[in-house]
């Protein structure tokens, strides 16, 4: 919001008094408010693939094989029960074809690519936010300042003298 107004008021100081800004202003808010909370649960879900990783090492110490469609996601819902902010983000997954002993490294590889991803995309959508944000004040600025007229040339000219009679 310091960002939006700094902008704003560097460029005209007209603006930051516009309706348009106290309503871009209330809707970025909202808008920040909810891409920054998820921002905040990604990283920590992220945070948490280390001990994703301790835990299935300890629950699949004693199996083999490979893995298939269901078996792989029994695992990762037991994951998500343990950790249940990932299940928050992540629901299905697809483990199948991969040998058990190496789960544990692809389930939290899969993990922290996703929130990485997930974190970028929170960042870029702040971004186009304020972008945006930023924009609607100064287009509607724009649109006033062409219907205004100028009160220099403008009051010269309509001045009538009437002395020469």
């Amino acid at each position: 919001m310091a960002i939006l107004y700094a902008v704003l008021r560097s460029i005209n100081d007209g603006i930051v008094r516009s309706v348009p800004f106290f309503v871009t202003g209330v809707i970025l808010a909202v808008l920040l408010c909810i891409q920054c909370s998820l921002m905040v649960g990604a990283v920590q879900a992220k945070g948490t693939t280390e001990a994703v990783k301790i835990y299935l090492n300890q629950i699949l110490e004693d199996y083999s094989g490979n893995v298939g469609v269901q078996d792989g996601q029994e695992i990762f819902d037991q994951v998500t029960n343990q950790f249940p902010i990932i299940g928050t983000f992540i629901g299905y997954t697809d483990f199948s074809g991969h040998e058990i002993s190496e789960l544990p490294e692809v389930i939290t590889s899969t993990i922290n690519d996703f929130f990485t991803s997930f974190i970028w995309h929170r960042v870029l959508w702040i971004l186009g936010i304020m972008f945006i944000s930023c924009l609607i004040p100064m287009l509607y600025d724009r649109r006033n300042s062409k219907n205004k007229k100028p009160r220099g040339m403008a009051s010269i000219r309509s001045y009538k003298n009437y002395d020469d009679f």
